[in-house]
């Protein structure tokens, strides 16, 4: 029995997952980047309470600045 083909479809399958990712993490990437807004306001709330960071919510509590 040969397992060459068993090779081959292992090593195309690894050659997809990476060319996806890299495809998709790209195009997040330039989406990103290629505005001036922060890549903050794209996640939900609750990845940035694990994260640590203030929700915008908070931050605009926090802040003692009274604005008509």
């Amino acid at each position: 029995m040969s397992y060459q083909v068993d090779r081959i479809e292992r090593r195309n399958r690894r050659k997809a997952i990476v060319i996806t990712t890299l495809l998709y993490g790209g195009l997040l990437t330039f989406f990103l980047v290629k505005d001036d807004i922060s890549w903050s306001e794209y996640l939900p709330e609750v990845v940035m309470e694990m994260m640590g960071e203030d929700t915008p919510d908070e931050a605009v509590a926090a802040s003692t600045e009274i604005r008509p």
